[in-house]
């Protein structure tokens, strides 16, 4: 994962909920921007910060994902 956020306009972050019982807690996952625009369909990795289960999730089970600006304010212009 990224350690300085702020500096990363080129990369994608999303959450998603463990799926251990009894665990539940948010976990955290960046990645590499593809660059286009466009959504990635590739699943999601994440390890979960409670109990450190290895998890992955398809991107329409995101719990939330953030995208750099300048792929929403490209999806604006072309518009």
């Amino acid at each position: 994962m990224l350690r300085d956020w702020g500096e990363r306009d080129d990369a994608v972050a999303a959450a998603a909920s463990c799926p251990m019982t009894d665990c539940g807690a948010l976990a955290l996952a960046c990645r590499p921007a593809d660059g286009t625009g466009r959504g990635d369909t590739e699943p999601w990795e994440f390890l979960c910060p409670r109990c450190g289960v290895d998890f992955i999730v398809p991107e329409e089970e995101l719990v939330i994902q953030w995208v750099p600006m300048d792929c929403l304010l490209e999806k604006i212009h072309a518009a």
